[in-house]
């Protein structure tokens, strides 16, 4: 849990007095430390989200190997009609412009913001920039549901 004391007089909106310099600047300060403590949370999630990148592809590779070598050998030309791909977006919260899970967050696009890059890059040498589109209305939930997530980590102290 992320311990957030409150600090109502650092903001004109909610501050009920008026109020000195010193119990401005102590109660932004404790601020900037909170947003910094949500910062790390962020963070830490982002770096195990990292570690377990298409894990699909590791935990089920003779699928996998399975449906690219179908693809290599021009049985089919579309790796996404295979079974293994439908897997793989189902079960990884990253293809946004494939499956979007109900609680998707900023994690899911920045991890395909990363995946993206990293692919293009390392495979043709230049991004695609039609893998980057996302729906306006799936980066807005995305962001509401980050707060979501975030708000269930804080405990908020007197």
């Amino acid at each position: 849990m992320i311990k957030v004391k409150k600090t109502p007089n650092a903001d004109t909106r909610t501050a009920e007095q008026k109020v000195s310099k010193e119990l401005l600047k102590k109660q932004s300060e404790q601020h900037i430390n909170d947003v910094g403590q949500g910062m790390n949370h962020i963070s830490k999630l982002i770096r195990e989200r990292g570690k377990s990148h298409d894990w699909t592809k590791i935990e089920y590779l003779d699928e996998f190997y399975e449906n690219f070598n179908t693809v290599q050998e021009g049985t089919t030309t579309d790796f996404r009609d295979m079974n293994w791909h439908d897997l793989h977006v189902t079960e990884e919260r990253h293809h946004l412009n494939s499956k979007v899970p109900a609680d998707v967050n900023l994690i899911d696009v920045l991890e395909l913001v990363v995946d993206c890059t990293m692919a293009g890059l390392a495979r043709s040498g230049k991004l695609n920039f039609e893998y980057f589109k996302i729906n306006p209305i799936v980066l807005q939930s995305a962001v509401y549901n980050t707060a979501k997530l975030l708000e269930n980590e804080i405990m908020l102290e007197e």
